[in-house]
């Protein structure tokens, strides 16, 4: 999403938010490119903006290794406004700390159980590629709604729980340990680790399928959005078929 200024917020947004009058700070892209104001963060809202909102709003502590920004409502209740949301504003930064970051994608799974995917059938370009890398599978139980953007999402300041500040689902429910291996295809992908995090996490129930999934996962989204990065993903693929 392009980065937003408080100018460009309408201003019956603000008010519903209870924000008018208030100075805003243009933030990065683990708030969608919102406006800070105060300890809220209002960003355009996606379409899932309102499901995220919801699980978020029940969420609280996600576990002992884990928190969540809780959705901020309008006045009347709602949680998306003119194509706009609010969140509440947490500090913290994304950084690249792979093995906390696939701990906590572990227990985001615990805390998903149960929980729905969105009910609309999504058609947009990553919802489409996401469906292609699962179109052989069959669903179990104990399957969750993974986060699609969890590293991208996730904020840790010190020695603090790290804070999720979105959730960005699955089209479907996909394997426990699926959202992990995006982590750590991630990871890879962006040199932040190196194969024997494979190792650290290799009780994880078929982390290495998982793993190559996630990576035809990336390099479809990356298709989608005009970047060539296959010899990144060439480079990811040899570390996961490799024992």
């Amino acid at each position: 999403m392009a980065e937003q200024t408080a100018q460009q917020i309408p201003g019956h947004v603000l008010s519903a938010f209870q924000l008018d009058g208030r100075a805003g700070i243009p933030l990065g892209p683990e708030w969608d490119n919102g406006v800070r104001f105060g300890r809220v963060v209002v960003s355009e809202a996606s379409d899932t903006a309102a499901w995220s909102g919801k699980a978020r709003d029940h969420a609280g502590e996600f576990g002992a290794g884990i928190a969540v920004s809780r959705p901020v409502r309008a006045t009347d209740g709602r949680l998306v406004v003119g194509g706009f949301k609010a969140s509440e504003f947490v500090e913290g930064q994304v950084r690249a700390r792979i093995d906390e970051a696939v701990s906590a994608a572990l227990r985001y799974d615990e805390a998903m159980a149960g929980v729905e995917p969105p009910a609309a059938d999504r058609g947009d370009a990553f919802a489409t590629a996401e469906r292609a890398v699962w179109r052989d599978y069959t669903p179990q139980p104990d399957d969750v709604v993974a986060h699609m953007d969890f590293v991208s999402c996730l904020l840790f300041s010190g020695d603090m729980v790290p804070t999720l500040t979105d959730l960005v689902p699955s089209s479907g429910k996909r394997p426990r340990g699926f959202t992990a291996a995006l982590v750590i295809v991630d990871g890879l992908l962006a040199e932040a680790c190196d194969a024997a995090v494979l190792d650290r996490w290799a009780h994880v129930p078929e982390l290495r399928g998982l793993a190559r999934r996630a990576l035809e996962y990336r390099a479809a989204c990356a298709r989608a959005a005009g970047s060539d990065i296959r010899s990144i993903v060439e480079r990811v693929d040899e570390v996961l078929v490799s024992e």
